[in-house]
C-alpha cells in the first residue's frame, strides 16, 4: 500500500474545510451585499466555420485526413474550424442546406444535386486538373479474353461485362464514368451486369476476387492509377484505360452577404485553400491527403458546365441507376 495516502487524505481533508469555510464566507458576504451580475463566460470552443466531405471512404480514413487538413486550416485563416462527418451522400448535401456545415468537399454528382437550378449554393475553390477515371480488369479474366496484361483498350470492352462502380452518389467513381461510356456510346444496359460499392476503396478487392465483377471504375487523384490500389493486388488487377487529367472535386458553400462575418471568414478560408503549394512540405502533406496538387478559383467550365453535362446524363438515364447497391 501506498505509504503516502493517509497524508494525502490529510491534505484532502483540510483543503474540503479550507473549501468549505471559503464558500461559507462568501455566502455570508452575498448576504451582506448587493446582488451581483455575472457576466457568462466566453466561449472556449466558439466555431468560426464547419467543413464536411462527401463520406466517398471509411469514417477513419476520412478523420486521419481532418486531421492534418484541419490544424493547417485553423493556422492559415486563424479561425477555428471543426469537421463534421457525415452520415452520407445525402446527408452531407442536406447539411449545407440547413447550414449545419458551412463548406463542403463536393464531387460533381454532389455539385449536380446540389447547384443544378440553385443560386444559393456556389463554389468556393477547385481543384487543380489531377482526377483521371480509371478502369481496372481482373488479370485471369482479361487473360481469358485474349488481351495481353500492358495492352491499352478501349471502353468497348465493356459490353456484356460485369462493371463496379462506387456510391450511385459519386461523381469520381460513377457519374464521370458514365460520362466517359456515353462519349464511347455504351449505355449501362449493354452490360451483362453492375454494381454499386459505396466505399470505392474496396473495388479493387472486388475486382481482384473476381466474384461479383471483373472490371471496376476508380477515381484517381495523382499521377499513379493505381495509387488507391493496395500493393498487394498488384499482381491481381491491371489498369486496362485511364481518361486524360481532368477536375472532380471543389469546395462549395452557401451563399452570404459580402457584409456578413461568414463571408469574411469564407474568403480567408478561401485564401488558404488557394495558397496550398506542393513546393511547401507541409502543404504538400494536406494536399496528399487527398491527392490534389492544388486549387484554383472556379471558372466557367468547372464546376458550372460540368454541373450542366452532369444534368443532361442524369436525365437521360432517367435518373435511376439500374445497377446493382451492395
Amino acid at each position: 500500500m501506498d505509504q503516502t495516502t493517509p497524508q494525502r487524505s490529510a491534505l484532502a481533508r483540510g483543503s474540503r474545510c479550507t473549501l468549505s469555510a471559503t464558500v461559507l464566507l462568501v455566502a455570508v458576504a452575498g448576504c451582506q451585499s448587493s446582488p451581483t451580475t455575472f457576466a457568462p463566460t466566453p466561449s472556449k470552443t466558439a466555431i468560426d466555420l464547419r467543413l464536411t466531405e462527401e463520406p466517398y471512404q471509411s469514417q477513419d480514413a476520412m478523420n486521419e485526413r481532418m486531421a492534418i487538413v484541419i490544424p493547417y486550416l485553423e493556422k492559415a485563416t486563424g479561425l477555428r474550424i471543426d469537421y463534421v462527418p457525415a452520415i452520407n451522400y445525402a446527408h452531407s448535401h442536406q447539411m449545407l442546406r440547413d447550414g449545419e456545415v458551412d463548406v463542403i468537399n463536393i464531387g460533381v454528382m454532389g455539385g449536380y444535386q446540389l447547384m443544378h437550378n440553385n443560386p444559393n449554393v456556389q463554389p468556393l475553390a477547385i481543384q487543380k486538373p489531377s482526377f483521371r477515371s480509371v478502369l481496372i480488369a481482373n488479370n485471369t479474366e482479361l487473360k481469358h479474353q485474349g488481351f495481353a496484361l500492358d495492352q491499352n483498350v478501349s471502353l468497348t470492352i465493356l459490353r456484356n461485362q460485369r462493371v463496379g462502380f462506387g456510391s450511385r452518389s459519386s461523381g469520381s467513381s460513377f457519374m464521370q464514368p458514365v460520362l466517359h461510356l456515353r462519349d464511347h456510346r455504351i449505355p449501362l444496359s449493354v452490360l451483362s451486369a453492375c454494381i454499386h460499392e459505396p466505399n470505392t476503396n474496396h473495388l479493387p478487392q472486388l475486382v481482384a476476387e473476381g466474384g461479383v465483377v471483373d472490371f471496376a471504375f476508380i477515381p484517381s487523384f495523382s499521377g499513379d492509377p493505381l495509387h488507391a490500389v493496395p500493393d498487394s493486388l498488384h499482381d491481381a488487377v491491371t489498369v486496362v484505360w485511364a481518361s486524360d487529367p481532368t477536375r472532380n472535386d471543389f469546395m462549395a458553400t452557401a451563399v452570404h452577404p459580402p457584409t456578413s462575418t461568414k463571408y469574411r471568414h469564407l474568403k480567408r478560408l478561401q485564401k488558404a485553400f488557394l495558397n496550398l503549394s506542393l513546393t511547401n512540405p507541409e502543404q504538400k502533406r494536406v494536399l496528399d491527403t487527398w491527392g490534389y496538387r492544388g486549387f484554383e478559383h472556379p471558372t466557367a467550365d468547372f464546376p458550372t458546365a460540368m454541373v450542366e453535362q452532369v444534368a443532361e446524363a442524369h436525365g437521360s438515364a432517367g435518373g435511376v441507376s439500374p445497377c446493382q447497391q451492395l
